[in-house]
């Protein structure tokens, strides 16, 4: 296998010493040894064609970057021992996740791995996953997961199925306003000005912390939800406006006004199955923030998320994006998206997980998180991912910007509380 590189996944081969961009993801699972996963790894995963990616390296020559099969492929190098044995609380856990999220993988296999904690907790172990996002993204990375699981009880989805798309005359009307609307939003993204607060405009360091909310009942947030005329993205996405206000102006003495962020929006038709690659639009986005209750953001961020859904604007930044990296040179390229990017506080995404309860190799998984990457001078990630029934927040910060993301977390589980009483 050798096939040049998209300019969809090359985006994502920028890596600084600041900013790795790679995916990292915990699981928490009944007690699993290494030698079991890897057994359901070859089973359901080895030899899939779909993930014929995951036995590649990205080799540079002079015709630019192309996937080709690694020679000295081995799942022995690719699922191993996590190096540090003693990761026995959760406490222990969140530290070597940010001590890991600051390393780049080795660069002489596939930029993937998967370290087993066998002895997590009292009866557990924990899987510490790093993905380079060249590989894919979260939507594709699903459809990994669903692949190595086994379903407990009722089914789990059919791998793939991605919300959104909307009517194949919506698709085409949006197509063909694109043209026309691409100028304006172009226009308007390159005169924002920079968010500049205690979370952004610091010089990172390179040093990650991670962290991550208690669970939150899905119920609560589909009570709120229905009670408010909004979606459950419309109403987490008020969260996270309600909870970077609440940190400002406890910590920093900040009233913040609006929050940009850089949001992840799937571009694929509906219902198509994902393969492992990279195909979403980076979107720009500012959400409105002050001191408003929770109940009157979420109304106002519903309005700006049907305004976005009706727009050409992720197909207009989808399309930048791969025109910048197929006709301009790196260096150029790169320099135009991270200038856009470099308007935003944080990249924030929000991924549908498995619905249902799930195992790996027959040991029932209690706990899914992850932790998605950003680019540029952007220090903070948020990351919320849904599974069986209850919902939880990455937070991923750089060291410079927020040396304890557990502060931002407890501003989230705040805005959870609120939510209980939206119901």
């Amino acid at each position: 296998m050798r096939q040049p590189v998209s300019p969809n996944d090359a985006m994502w081969l920028q890596d600084t010493a600041t900013n790795l961009m790679v995916i990292n993801a915990v699981v928490v699972l009944d007690r699993l040894d290494l030698e079991a996963l890897r057994a359901a790894w070859r089973e359901r995963v080895e030899d899939d064609p779909r993930f014929a990616r995951l036995k590649c390296r990205v080799v540079r020559d002079k015709a630019g970057n192309h996937w080709q099969v690694d020679p000295d492929y081995s799942l022995e190098r690719q699922i191993i021992h996590a190096p540090k044995d003693d990761l026995a609380t959760l406490q222990h856990l969140e530290d070597y996740v940010g001590a890991e999220a600051s390393k780049p993988l080795p660069d002489d296999r596939p930029r993937w791995q998967f370290q087993v904690v066998e002895h997590f907790e009292a009866d557990a172990s924990a899987l510490v996953i790093r993905i380079h996002h060249s590989i894919a993204d979260g939507m594709a990375l699903v459809g990994l997961m669903f692949a190595l699981v086994e379903e407990l009880g009722e089914a789990v989805p059919k791998a793939g199925r991605t919300p959104g798309g909307g009517a194949r005359r919506s698709v085409l009307a949006q197509a063909l306003a694109m043209p026309l609307q691409a100028p304006g939003i172009l226009l308007s993204r390159l005169l924002w000005r920079p968010d500049r607060h205690a979370l952004h405009g610091t010089r990172l360091s390179g040093e990650k912390r991670v962290a991550w909310t208690s669970p939150l009942d899905l119920a609560v947030v589909k009570a709120a939800k229905d009670r408010l005329g909004a979606t459950v993205n419309d109403v987490l996405m008020g969260s996270v406006s309600g909870a970077f206000t609440s940190y400002l102006r406890t910590h920093a003495n900040h009233r913040l006004e609006k929050l940009r962020l850089s949001m992840p929006v799937n571009v694929r038709p509906a219902h198509e199955r994902p393969s492992l690659d990279n195909r979403f639009a980076a979107v720009p986005l500012e959400l409105p923030a002050g001191d408003l209750p929770l109940e009157a953001i979420i109304h106002l961020v519903k309005a700006r998320m049907d305004a976005l859904k009706g727009s050409a604007a992720p197909g207009v930044i989808y399309g930048l994006q791969r025109a910048l990296l197929s006709f301009l040179p790196e260096g150029a390229s790169r320099g135009l998206i991270d200038f856009l990017a470099n308007k935003c506080t944080a990249v924030v995404t929000n991924v549908p997980g498995p619905t249902r309860q799930i195992a790996i190799a027959g040991r029932k998984v209690r706990t899914l998180l992850f932790w998605v990457p950003q680019r540029a001078d952007i220090g903070v990630g948020i990351s919320i991912l849904s599974f069986a029934g209850r919902v939880q927040v990455g937070v991923l910060t750089d060291a410079s910007v927020l040396e304890d993301p557990n502060r931002l977390v407890a501003a989230f589980e705040e805005q959870f509380e609120v939510l209980r009483g939206l119901g």
